[in-house]
């Protein structure tokens, strides 16, 4: 848009309407070697985050300002060492935490065989008659894996 001068004011910013789509989770200056996850805890212990700090994730904190947050970073903290969190409405937040890649392909892998075994415990064969094989079953189940 040009000024009354006739020049391209190249320092406005774009206009968003206020209805308009803004990203404001998209972590920018994330380290290869993890995965990172908004994490809201919802209970007022703080449980659902103890779980992930259980499970080997750790709060990705704010230094020197490495992290950006979203496209305008509106809630981006300054403070070197402060935990990254937006707020996700209703007076709650959500934190942001990561995991060694390494242990996110085996919780990966470990979710994947979970679900390959209560397939295969769907899929078992049974006896074709009323009586059950030493399993317990009878009947058949068949699955299409894609």
């Amino acid at each position: 848009m040009a000024n009354s001068f006739g020049r391209e004011n190249t320092n406005k910013p774009k206009r968003v309407p206020v209805s308009g789509i803004r990203d404001i989770m998209t972590v920018y200056g994330k380290d290869a070697g993890f995965k990172y996850y908004w994490v809201k805890d919802k209970s007022d212990n703080g449980s659902r985050i103890q779980r992930f700090i259980r499970g080997g994730y750790e709060f990705v904190r704010q230094e020197k300002g490495e992290y950006v947050i979203g496209d305008e970073a509106v809630y981006a903290s300054q403070n070197n060492g402060s935990i990254i969190r937006l707020p996700t409405g209703n007076g709650e937040h959500s934190y942001l935490m990561r995991i060694p890649l390494e242990f996110h392909l085996e919780d990966k892998a470990a979710r994947e065989q979970a679900i390959l075994d209560t397939e295969d415990a769907i899929t078992a064969q049974g006896t074709s008659g009323r009586e059950a094989n030493e399993d317990g079953v009878y009947g058949s189940v068949k699955l299409n894996r894609v």
